[in-house]
């Protein structure tokens, strides 16, 4: 080869700014999750609660697109901090940005999402229920901010210390929320004008999902901020070599997954988000268990030693003469 076609070496100052150039990509992933959660929040805005409205298409088709970008917002947070791990590009600065666009997809704009649903103009003759759902709502969102400045402090940038969370991660409680919603809209045909079930119990479920949104976001913000311990699903069952019964057990999921999206994600994220209850409680027990002390059956006293015979008198020896 001749020295007109060999490769000139990469000065330091090259190497240095393609460097910083490669944490521009999980900087735009991160950034991508806080653009689902504010598209979100507008498409929740948008909704306009009163007597002459179009059609209840309209604002349910609203609160479908607003769970559907929560979910799409999930997606970037999936891999904008597996591309920095991958990539030596972790930074305090890209753990912040993170955490910020999480506060407003996973904790805004679900509860937003839960407000709306119960607005005063929809229900105006309840004001204490439309309260309840403000109060609710916005503990949900109280509880995803202090879940996630939690997280900020303990966090570790090592991926191999992802392997459990303290307390309910936000995407997760989020997820509850939007896949709640996904069902009702799917129940109820919301963009497509044609429900999928003429079933009246099933009819009458779905619309009572809006009256236990504010619960479910109550409760949710407890276990974000609760000390309940979490796997993370990723990194503990998808990372690295597995065997291959793995593929067997994800089979049948996966195929409830293709036929009804909805209640597929609906029934993943909230058994998940019900783990730590189940698993701290399934802890206590053994640990009770193990520390009562065991009932023996006292021991038998031990069988008398027989008494020694007496000793027979000492007879006098007799008298001998002189």
């Amino acid at each position: 080869m001749s020295a007109a076609f060999k490769r000139k070496p990469t000065s330091g100052r090259w190497k240095r700014r393609g460097k910083r150039g490669l944490a521009i990509l999980p900087s735009l992933l991160t950034l991508g999750n806080a653009v689902c959660g504010i598209a979100a929040i507008i498409k929740v805005a948008k909704i306009q609660w009163a007597a002459d409205a179009p059609s209840p298409y309209f604002w349910g088709t609203n609160l479908r697109d607003a769970a559907l970008l929560i979910l799409f917002g999930m997606v970037f947070d999936l891999f904008d901090g597996r591309v920095a791990r991958m990539t030596r590009t972790t930074s305090d600065f890209g753990g912040q940005l993170d955490s910020l666009s999480d506060a407003i997809t996973f904790g805004v704009a679900p509860g937003v999402l839960t407000i709306m649903a119960n607005a005063e103009a929809r229900f105006p003759g309840q004001p204490f229920w439309t309260k309840l759902a403000w109060v609710f709502g916005i503990a949900y969102s109280c509880g995803a901010v202090a879940r996630l400045a939690r997280f900020n402090v303990e966090n570790d940038h090592d991926e191999k210390a992802h392997m459990e969370f303290k307390g309910l991660p936000s995407p997760a409680a989020a997820g509850v929320i939007a896949t709640l919603t996904l069902v009702q809209s799917w129940l109820l045909g919301f963009g497509t004008h044609v429900a999928a079930v003429t079933n009246v119990a099933l009819l009458d479920f779905a619309k009572a999902i809006t009256f236990g949104l504010p619960f479910v976001a109550l409760g949710l913000g407890y276990l974000m901020v609760s000390k309940f311990r979490y796997v993370h699903v990723a990194n503990r069952f998808f990372r690295g070599r597995k065997p291959f019964y793995y593929l067997r057990v994800l089979f049948i999921p996966a195929v409830v997954a293709a036929l009804v999206p909805e209640v597929a994600g609906a029934l993943i994220f909230f058994v998940f988000a019900l783990t730590g209850p189940i698993l701290a409680l399934r802890s206590r027990g053994r640990t009770q268990i193990a520390t009562v002390p065991e009932t023996t059956a006292a021991p038998l006293a031990a069988p008398a030693q027989p008494l020694p015979a007496p000793e027979a008198p000492a007879l006098p020896k007799p008298a001998t003469g002189t």
